[in-house]
């Protein structure tokens, strides 16, 4: 009987893991500090040579994305996804939002940051003006004091690359942190609505794991819709190994019952 028990288990766990969602990315999680404020003090160097404050910079909803230039791992799939993103969401650059890139390396220079910069304006099929799109570099202090403030944490790999994760930070136009868009890939609007959380000054949570599973977005209604197939079938898979735990349990109680009757 115990046996049986664990091989339903088993065979359940299969089941429901098949409608889980995917892992994180590998790396380093970051410590979420919605609600917080960037130090609007800190300075780095944009792809000009110019050395900026942030001040002078976030004077709108910013997205932030912390990277580094030459990055083998997830840094290019993440800017993919973002300019992709930003062609697809119905809000508009410079208007609505703007993008700061900084990199975390404080071996790159801002030549580096120029040729990215060149690289993704000149992949946009939307035109984007080089002064909503920010690529930049810095020291070790400001990069320090930006990293801890979001909650970024990264390492080195051992050799001349970082283990991180990737998220896009949403900032409003006073420097609080609103929202986290964890990973490399970003929803049209799971992106407008963090923006227009960015322009309120509204703290927002990434969406549950939950309401991730049982909804999934519709790119041509540019809404959520009810993912029916993939909860009924949990439903029924749960269903399923309730049923046969309780046929279990009955079963278990005849064979006690028949044993102190004998």
């Amino acid at each position: 009987m115990k046996y049986k028990f664990v091989v339903l288990f088993l065979m359940f766990c299969t089941a429901f893991t098949a409608y889980s969602d995917k892992p994180l990315e590998v790396g380093i999680e970051h410590e979420k500090k919605l609600g917080g404020t960037l130090p609007l003090d800190l300075q780095f160097r944009n792809s000009d040579g110019k050395v900026m404050n942030l001040k002078d910079i976030i004077n709108k909803p910013t997205v932030l994305a912390l990277v580094y230039y030459r990055c083998p791992g997830i840094c290019s799939p993440l800017l993919t996804s973002l300019g992709e993103v930003m062609d697809k969401a119905d809000v508009q650059p410079g208007k609505d939002y703007q993008v700061l890139t900084i990199s975390f390396d404080t071996r790159e220079t801002y030549d580096i940051a120029d040729r990215w910069k060149k690289n993704y304006l000149e992949g946009m099929n939307r035109t984007i003006a080089p002064e909503d799109w920010f690529f930049m570099v810095g020291d070790s202090t400001n990069v320090a004091k930006i990293t801890d403030a979001v909650g970024f944490r990264y390492k080195s790999d051992g050799k001349d690359d970082y283990i991180h994760s990737g998220a896009l930070i949403m900032i409003s136009p006073e420097g609080k942190i609103t929202r986290y868009l964890l990973g490399t890939s970003y929803l049209p609007f799971d992106f407008k609505m963090a923006i227009i959380e960015a322009s309120k000054g509204i703290a927002s949570p990434p969406i549950t794991k939950l309401l991730a599973y049982c909804f999934s977005y519709d790119p041509d209604g540019k809404k959520y819709v009810f993912n029916f197939n993939k909860v009924a079938g949990t439903v029924i898979f749960l269903g399923v190994g309730i049923f046969f735990v309780v046929l279990l349990v009955k079963g278990r109680k005849k064979t006690n019952s028949g044993v102190q009757n004998g």
